[in-house]
């Protein structure tokens, strides 16, 4: 995957976000699509290889149009100035956790930085609830889980600021009964897409996180199992 050519397409999106602009530069934009997908092609396969969960799904499963939807938007920029692709067990769409990848440039208005993500994102309210439950009946099998994914640090941009009332205050993990969002992140450089192992790189990073993924998704599992 050439990064610095899909790095350098976003940089002149998010500086020209308009029709115009992208009309002029579609062939552009087909290339580094076509790149980025045909990378994420071969990361669903690997990450398939160490997940049981992950089967038969294609790129459209873990990918994202461009448009951005701007109806109800004060920002009416059409385009978005990212690439992703969240690779989870039956697509993007069904509420479990997986693994992310994102590129983005440094100071772009969406997560502002290339990085890499594994878990659950805006779980609904009964998923939330297990998955927390799940911490708090079992929390040295989280914790070890947690040390597993060296590197990776909590998303902090949704978290209670009390604690939830149906654990006692005194739980040692408490901390951890407190975020909105079971997703643990760590960001990438510039340098880091640009090497050359870097599907190796993700993978095993991906692989340090599995047992994480796995006790978020047991726990959605077994709300979606008995709705």
């Amino acid at each position: 995957m050439d990064a610095s050519n899909i790095i350098r397409f976003l940089n002149e999106l998010r500086a020209n976000n308009n029709k115009n602009w992208f009309d002029a530069n579609r062939k552009w934009y087909e290339d580094v699509k076509s790149d980025f997908f045909e990378f994420s092609k071969k990361l669903i396969i690997e990450v398939s290889k160490f997940d049981s969960r992950i089967n038969n799904l294609d790129i459209k499963d873990c990918t994202y149009r461009i448009n951005r939807d701007i109806r109800f938007s004060n920002d009416k920029s059409p385009y978005k100035t990212h690439f992703g692709t969240f690779i989870c067990p039956k697509g993007k769409k069904s509420g479990f956790g997986g693994y992310y990848f994102h590129i983005e440039p440094q100071g772009g208005d969406y997560l502002g930085n290339h990085l890499m993500a594994v878990g659950a994102y805006c779980p609904e309210k009964d998923e939330l609830e297990s998955i927390r439950t799940e911490i708090y009946d079992n929390p040295e099998k989280f914790i070890h889980a947690l040390k597993q994914a060296k590197g990776f640090t909590f998303d902090e941009s949704a978290k209670l600021k009390k604690n939830p009332k149906s654990y006692p205050a005194d739980f040692k993990y408490i901390e951890y009964l407190k975020y909105k969002n079971y997703c643990i992140e760590k960001v990438l450089s510039e340098k880091d897409l640009q090497d050359p192992n870097l599907l190796e790189i993700l993978l095993d990073n991906y692989k340090s996180a599995h047992a994480f993924n796995e006790i978020i998704n047991k726990s959605i599992e077994y709300i979606k199992e008995n709705a």
